[in-house]
C-alpha cells in the first residue's frame, strides 16, 4: 500500500538570514519575540523585541549566546538587561558579525523562548523591505513583504497559493545554487560564510537534482515521481518524500532545529504519528570550517520516524541486539550509552572527530553517536567501493556517509 506523507506547511525558503525559533531546555513557551536587522555600514545591528509587561507574564530575563560552554553542557549565555525593560516594548540592540550564528533567551525560568539569527550581508538603500524582516518563515510584522517570497494570491501554480508548481521548486528559489537570498545551499550542500571566506561544506550535504557528483542523497525532487523506498522499513513500504516530508515553513516559538516537523509519521500504514523534540544548535567558531552542530535530543528518533527498523529491539544500548545480530548503539534522546570497560565508544569528556573541528576543543557536547555522526541528512559526494580480500568482490553501498569507505568507522576507532 502507497503511503503518502501528508502536506501540512511549506519546506524552508530563507530570505538572507535565518532566525529560527527554537525550545532548548525550555518548559513552556515564553511571550512572542521577533528580530530586526539594520546595517549600520560595516556591521549588522540586531534588535530583539517582546512584549515584558506583568500583563504578559514579565518581566522576564534576556540572555544571549553565539557559543557554547567549555563543558558543552549548554549555550554561553551572556545576560542583559534590556531597554525599556517591564514594558510591552522591551528591546535589546546587539551589535553582531555577519556569517555569525546568535541566540537569544527570554525566560521567566519556566517559561523560555529562544529564537535565533543568522545575519548575512544586505543593503538598506538598495533593498529597503528586507532590512525591516529578513527572514521568510515567519516572525511576519504587518509592514513585511516576506508572505510574497513563497505565495502569490491571484496566479498561483501550487496549492496554499505557492508561487512554484512544486515543494523543490520553491525552495531552490532560495536554496539553490543559483540563488543568493539565503546562506544555506541545500541544492549543492554548502553554506556561505561571508566574503572572505566564500562557500564551505554545510552540515547536511547536497541534495539536488542533476548536481554532478553526488552519490547518494534522499530524492525529494516532486517534479519527478518521489515514490521511494524507505531503507530499515519494511519491503514494498513506500513513501511520497519531498522537502516538507521533514521541514516545515511557518516558523514559531521554540520549534525545531531547522524548522524540522515535531510530529514525524513513521513509514507504515497506521499513520502513528511520532513527536520529536529535535534540539539541537549551530555555532560557528571558524568560518574557514564552518558551522559546527550540538545535538541535544531528538536526532535519531527523527530519522527512526521512517527507518523503523533502527528504533527496535534493543541495540541502541551498547551490547544491544538487533534482530539477533549485533549493531553499533546510538543516543536514546541525550542518553549517551557507552562500553567503557570494553573501551569501544566515547566517554565522557571524548569527542567524534565527525562532528567536531579539532581546533575547537574535544571538551563539548559531541560525545554522542547518533545517525548524523556518521551520515548525511541530505546527500553525499562520498563513495564506499571496497574489494573484499579474500573473493575480490566489490561492495558498493553509499548510504549518504560522510566520509569515503571505512573513514566513518577510523576516525572514531582507528584501527
Amino acid at each position: 500500500m502507497n503511503v503518502k506523507i501528508k502536506y501540512l506547511l511549506i519546506f524552508i525558503i530563507a530570505l538572507g538570514v535565518m532566525a529560527v525559533f527554537t525550545g532548548i531546555g525550555s518548559a513552556d513557551d515564553g511571550p512572542y519575540v521577533y528580530i530586526r536587522y539594520f546595517n549600520n555600514g560595516t556591521g549588522v545591528d540586531t534588535y530583539v523585541y517582546w512584549n515584558d509587561s506583568a500583563e504578559n507574564g514579565g518581566p522576564y530575563s534576556f540572555a544571549w549566546a553565539d557559543d557554547v560552554l567549555a563543558s558543552g553542557d549548554d549555550l554561553d549565555w551572556q545576560t542583559e538587561t534590556p531597554d525599556n525593560a517591564g514594558t510591552a516594548n522591551a528591546v535589546f540592540k546587539l551589535p553582531v558579525t555577519k556569517y555569525i550564528n546568535y541566540f537569544f533567551r527570554v525566560s521567566d525560568g519556566n517559561k523560555v523562548t529562544i529564537a535565533r539569527a543568522f545575519p548575512v550581508d544586505f543593503n538598506n538603500s538598495t533593498n529597503s523591505e528586507r532590512y525591516q524582516n529578513d527572514y521568510a518563515h515567519g516572525n511576519f510584522g504587518p509592514g513585511t513583504g516576506m508572505c510574497a517570497a513563497c505565495h502569490t494570491t491571484h496566479a498561483a501554480l501550487g496549492e496554499y497559493l505557492l508561487r512554484q508548481a512544486t515543494y523543490y521548486e520553491l525552495c531552490l528559489l532560495c536554496h539553490g545554487n543559483s540563488s543568493s537570498q539565503s546562506k544555506y545551499d541545500v541544492e549543492t550542500g554548502r553554506v556561505y560564510m561571508g566574503s572572505e571566506t566564500g562557500w564551505v561544506d554545510s552540515l547536511a550535504g547536497p541534495i539536488g537534482s542533476g548536481v554532478t557528483g553526488i552519490t547518494s542523497k534522499h530524492d525529494v525532487d516532486d517534479t519527478a515521481d518521489v515514490m521511494t523506498s524507505v531503507y530499515g522499513s519494511e519491503p514494498g513500504k513506500f513513501l511520497t518524500f519531498t522537502c516538507v516530508s521533514c521541514h516545515k515553513g511557518h516558523g514559531g516559538k521554540n520549534d525545531n532545529y531547522r524548522l524540522l516537523k515535531k510530529t514525524v509519521y513513521p513509514a507504515d500504514e497506521e499513520w502513528n504519528p511520532q513527536e520529536v523534540d529535535f534540539r539541537a544548535y549551530a555555532v560557528v567558531r571558524d568560518a574557514t570550517v564552518g558551522e559546527d552542530v550540538y545535538f541535544i535530543s531528538g536526532n535519531t528518533e527523527f530519522c527512526a520516524a521512517c527507518h523503523l527498523d533502527y528504533d527496535e529491539g534493543s541495540a541502541h544500548y551498547a551490547g544491544g541486539v538487533y534482530n539477533s545480530v549485533y549493531k553499533h548503539p546510538v543516543t536514546v534522546g541525550s542518553i549517551v550509552y557507552s562500553a567503557e570497560a570494553k573501551g569501544f565508544w566515547p566517554a565522557a569528556g571524548d569527542y567524534l572527530p565527525l562532528q567536531v573541528d579539532p581546533g575547537a576543543g574535544t571538551t563539548d557536547k559531541r560525545n554522542a553517536v547518533v545517525c548524523e555522526t556518521c551520515h548525511f541528512a541530505h546527500g553525499t559526494y562520498k563513495s564506499f567501493n571496497v574489494s573484499l580480500p579474500d573473493t575480490g568482490e566489490t561492495i558498493s553501498s553509499q548510504k549518504m556517509l560522510r566520509l569515503d569507505n571505512y573513514g566513518v568507522c577510523q576516525s572514531c576507532h582507528k584501527k
